[in-house]
């Protein structure tokens, strides 16, 4: 999931869930792997799996997600600040897996494979990691960047769906790529989806799927 975000945000510079019995206890590692959705149960058609990544994150990202990024600093402090934390999503969590799922690609499309990635996981304690995914749609606001003679338009919305989330929407020579990221927390236990190339609603679809399959563990 943290190199998917950094990918995202790269492609932006060039252009709860329920555990085991009654939900009151944080997944193990071992659950979080047997939770994560699979080819067989991934509920959108022509969808790969690749492998599982599994195990908390010592440190953040690699690097800063936004340093080739033009319009950084048309950017607010605090949604610079945000975005890069996103990049360290995963340091918060003591028990994770994580999976990227990768569509069938569009000869049409400039903007590659459509990509889903899904990480389920658990914390004990601390703040709620997905929180910083709400404060983007309120810190970050829509701006229009100019570099090289090209004009990109970048914005934060809120999703409709019940669940914490936002739609990254970038727009440049006609063309939109759209970033959206969801998530559910229950009891300390998270699942978070982050897609490209697909639909607000696919997105909430495979979140939907993910927590059903956690419900039956």
């Amino acid at each position: 999931m943290r190199r998917s975000m950094t990918i995202a945000l790269t492609a932006t510079a060039l252009l709860g869930l329920s555990a085991c019995g009654d939900g009151t206890e944080p997944l193990t590692q071992e659950q979080t792997r047997e939770a994560l959705l699979t080819d067989a149960d991934f509920p959108l058609d022509g969808f790969t799996a690749g492998d599982v990544t599994e195990g908390s994150a010592d440190e953040g990202g690699e690097g800063d997600p936004l340093s080739d990024f033009p319009g950084q600093d048309q950017l607010s402090d605090e949604c610079v600040e945000i975005l890069e934390g996103l990049n360290e999503l995963e340091t918060g969590f003591g028990a994770q897996s994580s999976v990227d799922f990768t569509g069938e690609e569009d000869a049409a499309s400039p903007l590659g494979a459509p990509t889903v990635s899904v990480l389920v996981a658990s914390s004990e304690e601390g703040d709620n990691p997905l929180d910083a995914i709400d404060e983007l749609n309120s810190a970050c606001e829509e701006v229009t960047i100019e570099e090289e003679g090209a004009e990109m338009t970048l914005g934060f919305e809120e999703i409709e769906a019940d669940a914490q989330g936002t739609r990254i929407s970038m727009g440049v020579m006609g063309m939109t790529f759209d970033i959206t990221m969801v998530g559910r927390e229950n009891a300390g236990n998270y699942s978070i989806v982050m897609g490209t190339g697909v639909s607000e609603e696919q997105i909430v679809e495979v979140l939907e799927a993910q927590e059903e399959k956690m419900a039956d563990l």
